[in-house]
């Protein structure tokens, strides 16, 4: 029986997961749940996730969630083309990058972002912009990372990989709002950063990209 994924479209974090999956050659069947909806607070979808949140994976028996968890179970249960590098110095360092993408890149971009999509960015301009100062800083850490090296961590793709995309592909796709309405000196992403322009092509060419993509962003588009 196939892995089946519950994801959010335009969820970062089921991104990750599912490019995983595509980048090990795993069967999986992807089901789309709407935040618009309520689906995610459905329960059976509770049953699955009580925080009510994506993706949620499940294999055979198991039901697990939080993307980082899930990443490191695909690695496990399916060794083949490892996302954690091949040794434990290898290991090490993904699981190093990985913290740093979710830890500062991660967090800079969800503080700006979420104030300003939740309606409260008004009398708070201060504080977004400092969020988005630290965004800043991390993209160019970011890419002194890519100038050295085609990917974050190992020679070739990894579950670090995996965490920065998603959030450099949200990160571009708000873009236009965001310097309509804030003062930002690092968009267009891919104008500004070569190197960083240079990964988001090479994870855009890996097979079963286009079976992760967001739907909406599709249809959007």
């Amino acid at each position: 029986m196939a892995i089946t994924c519950y994801f959010g479209s335009g969820s970062p974090f089921s991104w990750r997961v599912m490019l995983a999956m595509e980048v090990k050659g795993i069967d999986y069947k992807a089901v789309e749940l709407h935040f618009s909806k309520g689906d995610t607070k459905t329960a059976e979808h509770l049953a699955r996730n009580p925080r009510a949140k994506v993706p949620v994976l499940v294999d055979g028996d198991l039901t697990i969630y939080e993307s980082t968890a899930i990443l490191a179970y695909l690695d496990r249960a399916y060794p083949d083309t490892p996302i954690f590098g091949r040794d434990n110095k290898e290991s090490a360092l993904v699981w190093q990058r990985m913290a740093e993408v979710e830890n500062y890149f991660g967090q800079a971009l969800t503080a700006s972002l979420g104030l300003i999509f939740r309606g409260e960015a008004k009398g708070r301009e201060a504080e977004i912009q400092r969020d988005l100062s630290r965004l800043e800083n991390e993209l160019d850490i970011v890419e002194g990372w890519l100038a050295e090296s085609d990917y974050l961590a190992v020679d070739a793709i990894s579950a670090a990989d995996m965490t920065l995309y998603p959030l450099l592909a949200l990160l571009e796709r708000v873009g236009p709002r965001l310097t309509a309405d804030h003062k930002v000196g690092f968009l267009p992403l891919r104008e500004k950063y070569g190197h960083l322009a240079a990964f988001m092509k090479r994870i855009e060419a890996v097979h079963g990209y286009d079976r992760t993509y967001p739907p909406h962003w599709r249809e959007a588009a």
